[in-house]
């Protein structure tokens, strides 16, 4: 990003000097005038030095339909620029402000829900692309799917599985967490749920652990601008945004949008293979490794489904590791594309170097293992039951849930031979 405080530093500064004697003090008038511009320049040049020191912000806007929503953060030439919601008797409305790129700024997040949840942020530059595989499997590795945009239930998760403190802070060190896909769309508070996840991301790789986010379908909806599933605050702010506002939400300039853009479609660690949908004949037939997938996926991440190109289709498309569920629905016609499914798991698996392959984006009543044992079914309905996940440590596959419960599976959920 440009650096324009050392231009600014250049600007002509404007000097009046009005020594007594002069020519110009001979005529009272012409003094005067001199004075005033002097005067005026003066306070320009004050109020210019005081803008550069602090954010600039714009206006209010009141939008129909708003309510809390954000921030959403932007970046810009000028640093980033951060939208927020206002009430103001009553109204909602979004304001504005920019923020110098360095030092790199802290944003508030605060959430509407009950206990009035406000958390800090520490923005960060353009990440890389990232970790497709982590050979080893670690101590303990927490899975779990499709939070939909489920704060409260969210963090209630987290801190009974001690990946979170009181605090919303990373207490998870070394381990790992992988969400497998749509973490976003249909609940309320899919962008504050975002930034405490933007947050622990940073606060789990600064701990030596890792916080996975695998994308789903609904990650590669929101980042191409299909609202269909927003919250209808989120679709009042996008419009503040103007004409195409909807894709800029989320877009390529904005903070989360190219946070998200970073991350995988499909990882590995350890022991298993992590895809939100699921692997297809198709998808596999392809030949793709792990980094190939991503690197074909991630330019793409902004485009609309129906737009993709044929390369980016076989990783995106409906046959892709974010939409596909034949894996999980093997005995229905409408889903499965492999006339002998069980034979395909175990060559992806063998391909990949897995032991299992875990998947959301098909709800099941609990988390669970199917294919004896092979396949880990993660997307439960968070919104209406005790959230779950399921907790790979020692070998052994647990499911746990919100109220601290630890139950586990049955005798395929040792790693299989």
């Amino acid at each position: 990003m440009a650096d324009h405080r050392h231009a600014e530093g250049r600007r002509m500064r404007m000097h009046i000097t009005i020594r007594p004697g002069s020519k110009a003090c001979q005529s009272p008038i012409l003094c005067v005038t001199l004075l005033l511009c002097g005067l005026l320049v003066g306070a320009a040049q004050a109020q210019d030095n005081e803008s550069r020191q602090a954010p600039v912000t714009a206006p209010a806007m009141a939008i129909p339909g708003l309510q809390q929503e954000g921030p959403h953060v932007f970046r810009s030439e000028q640093g980033f620029l951060v939208m927020d919601t206002v009430q103001r008797d009553g109204v909602w409305h979004v304001v504005s402000e920019t923020l110098p790129a360095e030092p790199l700024p802290r944003i508030v997040v605060r959430v509407d829900n009950a206990a009035h949840t406000t958390f800090e942020v520490d923005l960060r530059s353009n990440p890389g692309p990232a970790t497709a595989e982590v050979d080893r499997n670690p101590d303990r590795l927490l899975m779990l799917s499709d939070l939909e945009g489920q704060f409260d239930k969210s963090v209630a998760l987290l801190q009974a599985t001690d990946v979170i403190d009181a605090s919303l802070h990373w207490q998870y060190g070394k381990d790992h967490v992988a969400l497998v896909g749509d973490q976003v769309d249909r609940g309320e508070q899919s962008t504050a749920l975002l930034w405490l996840l933007y947050r622990l991301d940073a606060e789990a790789t600064a701990a030596g652990g890792g916080l996975h986010l695998i994308l789903g379908n609904h990650e590669h909806m929101l980042l191409s601008g299909r609202s269909k599933y927003w919250a209808p605050r989120q679709v009042a702010f996008a419009s503040a945004l103007g004409a195409e506002g909807q894709h800029k939400l989320y877009g390529a300039q904005s903070v989360l949008g190219g946070w998200l853009a970073s991350k995988n479609v499909i990882a590995r660690i350890g022991d298993h293979l992590l895809v939100h949908g699921g692997i297809s004949h198709a998808f596999l037939s392809a030949g793709l490794n792990l980094a190939e997938a991503n690197r074909i996926a991630r330019p793409h991440l902004f485009t609309d489904l129906q737009f993709l190109p044929p390369e980016a289709a076989v990783v995106l498309g409906e046959l892709g590791v974010t939409w596909y569920r034949g894996m999980a629905l093997p005995d229905d016609p409408m889903f499965v594309r492999e006339s002998d499914p069980k034979a395909h798991l175990e060559q992806v698996l063998a391909t990949y170097g897995a032991k299992r392959l875990a998947i959301g984006h098909t709800i099941v009543p609990h988390i669970g293992l199917e294919q004896s044992g092979r396949l880990l079914r993660l997307d439960i309905d968070h919104a209406e039951q005790l959230p779950e996940a399921a907790l790979y440590e020692a070998g052994a596959l647990w499911r746990v849930d919100a109220a601290g419960g630890r139950t586990q599976l049955d005798a395929n959920a040792r790693s299989p031979d």
